[in-house]
């Protein structure tokens, strides 16, 4: 792909995922308090000043406003541009990466929209489970759905859009994602009961169950297996520093989300797994 052009869809991928960015901090903030994502418009939930368009520009608007409602001064939680920030990083190097994808143009440029998809859901629910200890259907159901549906249409194109039911290979990439799913759900739901019965409580929310089965959906039964090691790595780290930094009993005893941490280790499967995977397994045949 010509450089300029390469330039300039890059920019729009960074752009368009800052703005949608932005729409997901309104739907962090509202929907676990089941408030509509939709009226009223955006305002300070402090004053209730209304936010013009021109305050509401992604990322931008946060650094003109120095962190402060235009009205109250009272400070705009950094989060925001935190989200904003994330959602345009994470849409470009999901653009940078369909450079290492096969397939048609068309099935590339789907690819991408399901990586965006899904890289929305992942932002929500990490965002929400972080707050509220809760991963809601949507992002997790919705990731299962979205899985499957994909890969029945990478099954399609790959007969021309025709569809050949007579043609065994057809349904491998419908299968693949199917397995993927039954491992992820089937895998973590496992190893909650586990956890459940050694510690006499629930060890793990059936979000997280859920969640899996959605990594599972979209990107195969080895994806599960990377994510499920390293999202244990990231959580583990993240326990003992708590624990570490804590001064208190009760921040000892403190629930520590996992979706978040499974979302962190599908973002690692997403844009370096398969190549881990291969380097780890020249170290092992040596």
């Amino acid at each position: 792909m010509d450089s300029d052009l390469t330039t300039i869809l890059g920019f729009f991928s960074f752009s368009t995922g800052a703005c949608i960015a932005s729409f997901l901090n309104v739907v962090i903030w509202r929907v676990p308090r089941g408030e509509s994502i939709v009226s009223p418009p955006s305002h300070c939930p402090k004053c209730g000043a209304a936010v013009r368009w021109w305050q509401n520009i992604p990322i931008v608007s946060w650094l003109a406003l120095r962190g402060r409602c235009a009205g109250c001064r009272e400070p705009i939680s950094p989060r925001y541009i935190l989200v904003e920030t994330l959602g345009g990083s994470l849409f470009l190097a999901a653009f940078l990466r369909m450079g290492a994808v096969e397939g048609s143009y068309v099935v590339r440029v789907v690819t991408l929209a399901v990586w965006w998809i899904w890289i929305a859901l992942m932002i929500v629910g990490s965002f929400i489970d972080f707050d509220h200890k809760l991963l809601p259907d949507f992002t997790t159901v919705g990731g299962m759905v979205l899985g499957v549906a994909y890969w029945a249409f990478v099954s399609v194109s790959f007969n021309n859009f025709a569809f050949d039911f007579a043609n065994l290979d057809m349904y491998l990439p419908l299968a693949f994602s199917l397995t993927g799913l039954a491992t992820g759900f089937g895998l973590l739901w496992l190893v909650r009961w586990l956890g459940s019965k050694a510690f006499g409580r629930e060890a793990m929310g059936l979000g997280d169950v859920f969640l899996m089965g959605a990594v599972g959906a979209l990107f195969g039964p080895v994806a599960v297996f990377v994510t499920l090691m390293l999202s244990s790595v990231f959580g583990s780290v993240a326990g003992v520093s708590m624990m570490a930094l804590s001064k208190t009993r009760f921040a000892r005893n403190v629930e520590i989300p996992y979706g978040p941490y499974i979302c962190l280790g599908c973002l690692v499967w997403m844009f370096a797994g398969p190549e881990l995977v291969d380097a780890y397994l020249k170290i092992l045949l040596k």
